[in-house]
């Protein structure tokens, strides 16, 4: 009976020997896009998804150079995402404009800034959007798809319709567009004068929501801009996400 119990006991001390640990893995992952070069400096698009599937934060990332060597004309630059924003969220790419001499805002106007468009439609669409009179562009998504407070500004090609609410402050430092083409909502934007950017301060700030959404999956409810001071690099990001 002894002996029984001794193997009993040394099979047992090596089969917990043999157990491995297993740890599970219970942080965030950020996935970024390809690099971009943009200016002098270079660009990413990344999201950050939690343990648990949840998008925390969404948008683009730029060196310092980006900002320092800015040309004295305008451009734009699609910023690629990756696989993974596209899976949880409703977002294909980003459109960035650079605006080098500001323009007029409806009772006010803007200093050199950029518009940073989270685009919902592909590239292929966006390249597609036709100038006035085509229909499209005054074709409006369908009550409720847009913020009952955001109305048609201007638009045309290469972005579509310009929504704002139309409380811009004077000067306007930053503020929050959104974008339709041929019936459908194709973007959010927030939009930031250069010195904002370059001044390293937090800013995060819930935008209105529609009623309905087109895409069962995350959206968000908050833009945020700020600088990492360590790395000297520079965020324009949405977050607050909820499931639609």
């Amino acid at each position: 009976m002894k002996k029984i119990l001794i193997f009993a006991a040394l099979a047992l001390i090596t089969l917990n020997s043999c157990k491995k640990s297993v740890t599970v893995d219970k942080s965030d992952k950020t996935f970024n896009g390809p690099e971009v070069q943009m200016g002098s400096g270079m660009a990413h698009s990344f999201i950050t998804i939690s343990y648990e599937g949840v998008p925390k934060v969404i948008g683009i990332e730029m060196t310092n150079e980006v900002l320092s060597t800015l040309p004295d004309n305008n451009f734009s630059i699609v910023i690629p995402m990756d696989a993974k924003a596209k899976e949880t969220t409703p977002f294909d790419h980003l459109f960035v404009t650079w605006s080098a001499h500001g323009h007029p805002l409806p009772g006010t106007s803007i200093a050199p800034h950029f518009d940073v468009r989270f685009y919902i439609t592909t590239s292929e669409k966006r390249a597609a959007i036709l100038a006035a009179p085509a229909p499209e562009l005054n074709t409006f998504p369908p009550a409720g798809y847009m913020p009952v407070n955001y109305f048609p500004d201007a638009g045309g090609p290469p972005v579509g319709m310009n929504w704002t609410d139309k409380t811009f402050s004077n000067p306007v430092t930053n503020a929050l567009i959104l974008g339709s083409y041929n019936s459908e909502f194709t973007f959010v934007a927030p939009i930031m004068i250069l010195d904002v950017l370059k001044s390293g301060q937090s800013i995060s700030i819930p935008y209105a929501q529609p009623q309905y959404f087109a895409q069962h999956k995350w959206y968000p409810t908050t833009y945020n801009i700020y600088m990492d001071n360590a790395t000297q690099k520079h965020y324009v990001t949405l977050g607050g996400f909820v499931q639609r």
